[in-house]
Order: C-alpha cells, then sequence, then structure tokens
C-alpha cells in the first residue's frame, strides 16, 4: 500500500469528517437543548452554501473574509427565524409534532430555494482554488487543510463559549434541565434562540466549506443524513462524540471508495450506521439512558 496515497485519504476523509462532524454538532446542540432531532438541519447547511457562495460571492462579488462575516450574521438571524416560527409554538406540543414541523421547515427551505437560487447546481472556486501542498510526494489541496483548520478553530472558539462565559453557563443550565433553570432566572427561550443561532451558524460554514468540493444546489440538504449518522457513530448527547461520528464516517466513506467501490460507498457508509443503530445505539460516547428522547 502507497503511504502517499492513504496520506492523501486520511487527510480528504479528515476535511470530510469535518463536514460531517460541524454538521453533528449542530444536531447535538439543538437535542441537547431542546429533546428532538432539527430535521432541517441539512437544509440550513444548504441555505449556507447558497447564502455565502451563489449571493455573496457569485452575485455580488464580496471578497472572501466580508462573505464570511455576511454569512455568520445572515445565519445567526436565520436560525433564530426558524426557531421563533416553526419550534417555539409548539415548545410543550408532543415530539412528533415538533418532528413534524421541523421536517416540513426542511422541505419549505428547499423548495424556497428553488425558487430564488433556480434549479441548476453551481460551482464555486475555494479561496486557494486548486493550489495543492506536496509531502514526501502526497498531494494535498490547501482546501482540505483549510476545512480542517477551520474546523479546530471553532472547536476552541466553542470550548471557550461553553466552559468559560456566562453564555456558556446559560446554555449549559438549559441543556441539562429547562424547568430548573427557569425557576432559577433563567431565560430558557432565549438560550434555545441562541441554540438555533448557533447551530444555524455552525451549519452555514459546513455549507460554505463543502460549496468548492460540491457543486451548490439543493443536493447539498442530503449531508444532513451524514451529519445524523454521525451522531449515532458519536452521540446525539455528547457534543465531542458528535465531533467523533464525523470524523470515523468521513474517514471510512473515504477508505470504502478507494478500496472497496466509489459506486456503492454510501449503502456501506449507511450499514455501519445501521451497525452501530443494532450494537451500540446510544453512541461511542452516549450513555444507554440517554438514547429515550430518541
Amino acid at each position: 500500500m502507497d503511504i502517499q496515497i492513504v496520506m492523501q485519504q486520511v487527510i480528504s476523509g479528515l476535511a470530510i469528517g469535518c463536514i460531517y462532524g460541524l454538521i453533528a454538532l449542530g444536531y447535538s446542540l439543538i437535542f441537547n437543548a431542546v429533546d428532538v432531532v432539527n430535521l432541517a438541519q441539512g437544509s440550513f447547511v444548504m441555505v449556507g452554501a447558497f447564502v455565502y457562495g451563489a449571493s455573496f460571492v457569485r452575485s455580488y462579488g464580496w471578497p472572501a473574509f466580508p462573505a464570511f462575516a455576511g454569512l455568520i450574521i445572515v445565519m445567526a438571524v436565520f436560525g433564530m427565524v426558524c426557531e421563533f416560527f416553526f419550534y417555539r409554538p409548539l415548545r410543550y406540543a408532543h415530539v412528533r409534532t415538533k418532528l413534524v414541523a421541523l421536517l416540513a421547515l426542511s422541505m419549505l427551505l428547499n423548495n424556497l430555494a428553488l425558487i430564488i437560487w433556480g434549479p441548476y447546481p453551481m460551482g464555486l472556486e475555494g479561496p486557494f482554488g486548486t493550489k495543492v501542498l506536496s509531502i514526501k510526494g502526497a498531494t494535498i489541496l490547501y482546501q482540505n487543510i483549510y476545512i480542517i483548520a477551520i474546523t479546530i478553530l471553532l472547536l476552541i472558539l466553542q470550548f471557550y463559549i461553553f466552559f468559560h462565559t456566562t453564555l456558556g453557563k446559560v446554555l449549559r443550565a438549559v441543556a441539562q434541565d429547562k424547568d430548573t433553570a427557569s425557576l432559577m432566572g433563567i431565560e430558557a427561550n432565549q438560550a434555545v434562540s441562541f441554540t438555533f443561532a448557533y447551530s444555524s451558524i455552525l451549519a452555514g460554514i459546513a455549507g460554505m466549506l463543502i460549496a468548492p468540493v460540491f457543486t451548490i444546489g439543493t443536493g447539498l440538504s442530503q449531508l444532513g443524513f451524514m451529519g445524523f449518522g454521525a451522531c449515532i457513530i458519536g452521540s446525539f448527547t455528547n457534543v465531542s462524540g458528535a465531533l467523533i461520528g464525523g470524523i470515523i464516517l468521513g474517514l471510512f466513506e473515504m477508505f470504502s471508495a478507494s478500496y472497496i467501490s466509489s459506486l456503492y460507498k454510501s449503502a456501506i457508509v449507511y450499514l455501519l450506521i445501521i451497525a452501530f443503530l443494532l450494537m451500540r445505539p446510544q453512541g461511542l460516547l452516549g450513555k444507554k439512558e440517554e438514547v429515550s428522547g430518541l
């Protein structure tokens, strides 16, 4: 086995795994906050890719950094609006009702994207184009290194926010017990709204990072399935587990495509997810009692 090829595959697998991990983080954060899976998370990724790539970069001609800043603002507001109209009115409804509402939101977003941006996929050149880095004969795309670096920076920022700020303490308190947090004077609605905003930002960044790798189109919403699978492998209730699940999924997908068949890589990945559902439904870092809300 050629070590250079393996190195390329590992870096590519880590890059796509980071994308899946960011999507999974969004799932995990919302699940911990409101005990429901956001079935529209994949569509949030699609919206982020369209807003950044189709609107800010292609239509308006913005450079990468202003487009990134604009994406953060738009996705934060977008997440709060979705929470206000599609989750908050159903806060005390049955979980099945919430799931149907979020599924309806996903379908609405996909169809709105077709109306606003059209049905044809669009290409987007990344900030590094097709530049590559050669390490001992291995050819590595700068875009993959960029994806991994951005993910690491986001994790550091998230760790700081969650464990070293008042906002982070509020979010963790609401995630543990919303009713008790409310009795202690914490405004649960605001915390949930911020969680949706932050989850939406993560999805938007995932869309921004994946847009140069794939084409921008409504098909990007299908990445939500991979983020969901990453949570099944890692854990819905453990944020670190969700990210680890994404990386495992990315590496498994890459090596499956290379050494088994690129035609059947999706089927092989889904078999892995099914295996976890059957043998360890709580995920690698989850506890058995934590999956009851699913």
